[in-house]
């Protein structure tokens, strides 16, 4: 039997790896837009202005919507994928894992998945960020030492890209 205190814990697991995509991803949105025109041709025109009507905080849902315009830099069938999970995880978990007499072996199983696949796409966001930051610098030695630590994600991100799936 699984421990309730335990179940909870995971799904504060869950809930944290969830903002953190958020954030994330977020952020790059907003790179995106802010220096569109120092990567002309990265974004779609489509994509900038969507982009420019979204003002203040945008849900998870507009920013996947808004960075899927971008075909060739996004893998939209991970995102939908995502998206679905947090959804559930944010307004129908309890429903659906917690409203019965389980023990709650499959809610802590969805929230470990569900972790490993925030951790994947947060890898992918970085990544991406990562791609970015490399115009502004001669080489990868003069990038801010935040985003230096992100050289593995980009190698996920080109990665990922090429064979249309987080890996």
């Amino acid at each position: 039997m699984t421990d309730v205190d335990f179940v909870y814990s995971r799904m504060g697991m869950a809930l944290v790896s969830a903002q953190r995509v958020e954030f994330i991803s977020s952020k790059l949105l907003e790179y995106l837009v802010e220096f569109d025109n120092d990567f002309y041709g990265l974004t779609t025109s489509e994509f900038l202005e969507s982009a420019s009507k979204s003002k203040g905080k945008k849900t998870l849902g507009e920013i996947f919507r808004i960075l899927k315009l971008n075909p060739k830099l996004i893998i939209e069938d991970e995102l939908n994928s995502y998206l679905k999970k947090r959804n559930l995880l944010a307004h129908n978990f309890w429903a659906t894992y917690l409203n019965n007499k389980s023990a709650g072996e499959e809610a802590v199983k969805f929230c470990y998945d569900f972790g490993r696949h925030s951790t994947k796409l947060e890898s992918f966001f970085k990544g991406f960020t990562y791609l970015l930051a490399l115009k502004y610098v001669a080489n990868r030695d003069s990038l801010e030492d935040e985003i230096k630590q992100w050289s593995d994600d980009f190698d996920f991100f080109m990665t990922s890209l090429q064979q249309k799936k987080l890996i």
